[in-house]
C-alpha cells in the first residue's frame, strides 16, 4: 500500500475533481432550466397574444370600430355620445384586455433587470420588438384616452413606461390597419 500522504493526496484529487464536476453539472442545470423559463415565458406571451387575435377575428366588428375611430381626439372617447355606442364597450373591453397583457409583459421585463445574474427572473425574449409593437398599438386614441384617465388601474410598468415614451408615441399618427 502506499505512503499515507500520497493517500491524502488521492484522496485531495478525488474530492476536487468531484467538486469540480459537480460545479459544472449545477451550471448547466442552471443554465438550461433559464433557457427554459425564457421559453415557457415566451411562448405563455405569444398564446395570450393569439388569444387577442382570436377574439378579433371573432368579433371584427371591434377592429373595425378601432379602425373607424383612429383619427379622433381621445376627448372623443370621454363624451356623453360615445356612451350610446355598444361597440365602444366591446372595444374598450378589447383596449384594457391588450393593455393589461402589456402590463404583464412590461413587468415581466422590469423585473428580469432587477438583482443579480443569478438570482433574477429569466430575461423576456425580444424586449425591444414588444416596446416597439406597445407603442405601436397605443398610438390610437382609445389606448391614449385610457392611458390619461384610467392609467391608476395599471401596475407601475406600464405607467412607467407610458410615461417615459408618450412625447414619442403621440409624435406619430396611428395606422387604421394596425388594429
Amino acid at each position: 500500500a502506499g505512503a499515507p500522504g500520497e493517500m491524502e493526496s488521492a484522496t485531495l484529487y478525488w474530492t476536487i475533481l468531484a467538486a469540480s464536476v459537480s460545479a459544472v453539472w449545477i451550471a448547466i442545470t442552471f443554465i438550461r432550466d433559464r433557457i427554459a423559463q425564457s421559453l415557457a415565458l415566451n411562448s405563455a406571451l405569444m398564446t395570450r397574444l393569439m388569444e387577442y387575435d382570436k377574439l378579433n377575428l371573432e368579433h371584427p366588428e371591434i377592429q373595425q370600430f378601432l379602425s373607424r375611430h383612429v383619427a379622433r381626439e381621445e376627448a372623443y372617447f370621454h363624451n356623453e355620445q360615445i356612451l350610446e355606442d355598444l361597440l365602444f364597450y366591446k372595444a374598450k373591453t378589447s383596449v384594457y384586455n391588450q393593455l393589461n397583457l402589456f402590463d404583464e409583459i412590461l413587468s415581466i421585463a422590469a423585473r428580469s433587470s432587477r438583482g443579480g445574474w443569478f438570482l433574477k427572473p429569466a430575461a423576456l425574449p425580444e424586449k425591444a420588438d414588444w416596446e416597439e409593437y406597445i407603442k405601436l398599438k397605443m398610438r390610437h386614441p382609445l389606448y391614449r384616452s385610457i392611458l390619461k384617465h384610467e392609467q391608476q388601474v395599471f401596475g407601475a410598468a406600464l405607467r412607467e413606461f407610458w410615461l417615459s415614451h408618450q412625447a414619442e408615441i403621440e409624435s406619430k399618427l396611428a395606422d387604421p390597419y394596425s388594429w
